[in-house]
């Protein structure tokens, strides 16, 4: 494992056009970030000290002499009181009609793979696009202040009511998660440009038979993008740019220790994306890790970047080189320290629960896959799944910062039930209408009840349910043994009604889709 990671060193993220207008995100902006309060901005050269401008102007005249490659320099900026300055490490680009960077906080004690780890990053955020660099600069809505207000408060009671989900200590009322969601619509309305919302989702199908129909997607997945076009549609009668979907997947993130092979989570991906594009072409982008981490950067820049990080394996499955290599990045450039997360195991009740959690959930899922199953007692099992839940949140973090560097402006969502204060935002992948009940078993473990770990029975009335396959089938392979699903009486009752039974869908290609209800007379 990497020893010290360069999205800790992350000043902000700036872009300046010839014209004047700024624009920057931080994470910290009190910290190093003079903002002005009348207008929220901040001017690159009121942060330089004094003495140094002559060399703020070199450096950018060295910028555009270099573009469009990057141009590193440090300067002397002004902290916080008048009298405090630190050093900064820019990574600059200059694009035709202004300049974009990434500032870092310089550190003493770097060493020269540290730096070059740096510069890595410092590509990454500008190559993808991190800035929305349109969207950064000021508002230029044809609404008026009013209209903004109100156009954003009919968005988000929209998103409320059909899209947020209430875990049972919510606090979307009361601890300003609503004020702080509110906050970023109105960001886009004041703008004029679509809701972008980014969700880390869809990777790979369970590994478990007991849970799903295969391997592919199938009718549960249609459901879920159905449900995104609701949303779409309901917002976009009230607000005219609409809706866009980001889906941001983590499958290779988790996939060699929920125990998928990385080419089936390929496979997955690909199916899943041209799923959604024939639904409803351009209403949602599909990402893959490597995409994000190892696109436009050479082979022999990734060997020289991950050439220090490993990345264990504690369940046996059949790894590619690309999709190993991305984790590795993933970990170098935006890991944790794990002694942090063991402290905090210990002595934080939301880590120690999220790890809790994590390891029931892996030795449900794990139960038959040959890693779990050739142990010789359950303590054994529980052992292995243990360490597979404490990976799991390393990377969970690392992916999470990945996340919100790559995609600072957009709707956080999440398929994990969050108290919904900010800046992730739980949500029913599943929209109410289609679904005869919103099921919530699965929350005592870590999230709210997904495509990929379902399989969907089509009831009589043309509703649906999101259940476990064997729960459909009627029987388990280890019923004693597995974390059974607890369904009230009166979703058995409609599960097993009278004078109907069940038969499986296919596809064309004789894939399976989903079960439906039939009658038998």
């Amino acid at each position: 494992m990497a020893s010290s990671y360069p999205k800790d060193k992350i000043a902000f993220l700036y872009i300046h056009r010839e014209s004047g207008e700024i624009g920057f995100v931080s994470q910290s902006a009190s910290r190093h970030v003079p903002v002005l309060a009348a207008k929220c901005d901040f001017l690159f050269s009121s942060m330089v000290a004094s003495d140094k401008a002559e060399d703020l102007e070199a450096a950018k005249q060295a910028t555009r002499s270099v573009a469009p490659e990057m141009n590193k320099y440090t300067i002397s900026m002004l902290g916080a009181a008048a009298d405090q300055e630190w050093t900064a490490t820019v990574y600059e680009r200059y694009i035709g009609n202004g300049f974009e960077g990434v500032v870092f906080i310089q550190d003493p004690n770097l060493q020269e793979e540290d730096g070059e780890s740096m510069s890595y990053l410092a590509s990454l955020l500008l190559d993808n696009g991190v800035m929305t660099r349109d969207c950064l600069l000021e508002p230029s809505s044809s609404h008026t202040p009013q209209e903004v207000d109100d156009i954003t408060s009919q968005v988000v009671d929209i998103i409320e009511k059909n899209y947020i989900h209430f875990p049972k200590h919510d606090q979307w009322f009361t601890s300003g998660g609503k004020q702080r969601f509110a906050d970023k619509v109105r960001y886009h309305v004041a703008r004029n440009i679509p809701l972008e919302f980014v969700l880390p989702a869809f990777p790979v199908k369970s590994c478990n038979p007991d849970k799903t129909l295969g391997k592919c997607p199938d009718k549960a997945e249609e459901l879920a993008i159905h449900s995104m076009k609701i949303v779409a549609d309901l917002i976009k009668a009230v607000y005219a740019p609409g809706v866009h979907y980001n889906v941001a997947s983590d499958g290779h993130v988790f996939s060699d220790l929920v125990g998928s092979d990385d080419a089936a989570v390929d496979s997955y991906g690909e199916m899943f994306w041209e799923m959604a594009h024939n639904l409803y072409p351009g209403l949602v982008n599909f990402f893959r890790l490597d995409e994000f981490l190892l696109d436009n950067h050479s082979d022999k820049d990734i060997a020289k970047l991950i050439s220090n990080t490993t990345v264990e394996h504690p369940v046996a499955t059949e790894l590619t080189a690309n999709a190993e290599n991305a984790r590795r990045a993933l970990m170098c450039l935006f890991g944790c320290d794990e002694s942090t997360v063991t402290k905090e195991i210990k002595e934080d009740p939301e880590t120690r629960n999220l790890y809790r959690g994590f390891s029931r959930f892996m030795l449900e899922d794990l139960y038959e896959h040959k890693s779990c199953k050739n142990l010789p007692s359950k303590s054994a099992k529980k052992k292995l799944c243990s360490q597979v839940a404490f990976l799991m949140i390393l990377r969970n973090r690392a992916y999470s910062a990945m996340v919100e560097w790559l995609f600072p402006l957009q709707l956080r969502i999440s398929i994990h039930p969050h108290p919904n204060r900010g800046p992730k935002y739980g949500i029913n992948i599943i929209h109410s209408s289609l679904v005869a009940a919103q099921r919530s078993s699965e929350e005592k473990n870590f999230h709210i009840p997904t495509p990929w770990h379902n399989a969907v029975v089509e009831l009589a009335d043309g509703k649906f349910m999101l259940l476990h396959s064997k729960v459909i089938r009627g029987s388990s392979m280890q019923a004693t043994e597995m974390a059974c699903e607890q369904l009230e009486l009166s979703q058995q009752l409609v599960l097993k009604r009278q004078g109907y039974r069940m038969t499986l869908v296919t596809y064309p290609d004789g894939r399976p889709s989903h079960y439906r209800q039939v009658s038998v007379c």
